[in-house]
């Protein structure tokens, strides 16, 4: 983690770059649009957070909230592929988890491709077990599946 950055809430002004990365990450069919981003950080039930150097956005990553529920969901995270193995990932994951606790949340789950496999051992990594797997969860086919796996973390 050489050149870590550091980790804040995310505002409207990083839309723009939110777009870009996401962009990065995946072919325009699969990524969110600016609308679904600008929703998820300006009006969902959400925390959001990003990664910055200088300005730069690195990554960010968003978890949902349902009223009145101690299970929180990562709705995504997403790491600028040009910055990937800097540790980035597991940081936000950590930062989102402390935000979690604080809303008294006990467990945080999440989908993820089944053929994802950077996330999926980010996701172990981090604590992360699988719980089930969801034959045909995604609508598009991304790589030869639409299958995903729930995982699941507890916090302690």
């Amino acid at each position: 983690m050489l050149d870590a950055g550091a980790i804040r809430r995310a505002t409207y002004r990083d839309l723009d770059q939110m777009i870009e990365v996401e962009q990065r990450c995946f072919t325009s069919y699969l990524a969110y649009s600016r609308r679904q981003l600008q929703y998820l950080l300006t009006e969902a039930n959400s925390d959001c957070f990003a990664e910055v150097v200088h300005d730069s956005l690195r990554g960010f990553i968003i978890v949902l909230y349902r009223e009145n529920a101690t299970v929180a969901g990562i709705e995504t995270l997403n790491v600028d592929p040009l910055h990937h193995g800097k540790g980035i990932g597991i940081r936000l994951l950590q930062a989102a988890e402390e935000e979690m606790f604080i809303h008294d949340i006990k467990r945080i789950r999440l989908e993820v491709r089944i053929n994802n496999l950077p996330a999926i051992k980010l996701y172990q990594r981090a604590g992360f077990e699988t719980v089930a797997f969801l034959p045909n969860y995604y609508l598009v086919d991304c790589n030869g599946s639409r299958d995903a796996f729930r995982m699941v973390k507890k916090l302690t």
